[in-house]
């Protein structure tokens, strides 16, 4: 419990560092990275005062949703960012991802599927890795790290090699091992502190750009 609040003001944090600096350099400037960070916060409060009301609410439908918002909002904020063979590479990925959770899951059902689970951990891992050899084949002068497209990489790429291991044997674990199962919630809640953190990072990164360009 106090660990998963912990990890919303940190969420609630990195949202209003993005709004400030979206209301100051406009919120194209960090490639509108405010709209994927504010329904990720409402979705994690619903979920956090679904779970207070009735614990034992199925929330399977909400995260089937969101995991396709996810996919589609990443699709858009790498698509800006690159070119030629690297921006066919991520389509045909976004289309194959999302072609898959809709005919192949049971996407509008209550329970979360796994399934669905497992393709966006597939789908950040390829982009994030693709963003890297682009980045690498691209050289330029400015280092990696002052990059914000390199923290939001590095997060999405943490945080899905955890949530693979974690989804994958999730629903073996709630009938064999509970206590196990748990600890992995616990550790998802620490990955993904620190993936809002590299996001803040980010936004930094984002500012200093800004600023260099007015």
């Amino acid at each position: 419990m106090v660990i998963g609040i912990v990890y919303k003001i940190v969420l609630l944090i990195t949202i209003l560092k993005s709004f400030i600096l979206g209301r100051k350099y406009s919120f194209s400037a960090q490639n509108y990275l405010f709209i994927y960070l504010l329904i990720t916060f409402i979705n994690e409060c619903v979920s956090f005062i679904r779970n207070i009301i009735n614990p034992n609410v199925k929330v399977g439908l909400q995260y089937n949703l969101y995991f396709i918002f996810c996919i589609l909002f990443f699709s858009f904020y790498f698509l800006q960012l690159f070119s030629g063979t690297a921006k066919r590479i991520l389509l045909v990925t976004a289309i194959s991802s999302l072609g898959y959770i809709l005919i192949q899951t049971n996407f509008s059902g209550e329970d979360f599927d796994h399934k669905i689970g497992i393709t966006i951990t597939l789908f950040y891992i390829v982009i994030s890795l693709l963003w890297f050899y682009y980045k690498i084949s691209f050289f330029n002068e400015r280092k990696i790290t002052d990059d914000p497209t390199f923290w939001i990489s590095t997060a999405l790429l943490m945080w899905s090699c955890f949530f693979l291991f974690r989804v994958t044997p999730m629903f073996y674990f709630a009938k064999e091992d509970r206590e196990f199962l748990n600890f992995l919630k616990l550790g998802q809640n620490f990955i993904n502190m620190g993936m809002y953190v590299m996001f803040y990072i980010s936004l930094i990164k984002y500012k200093k750009i800004s600023h260099e360009s007015y």
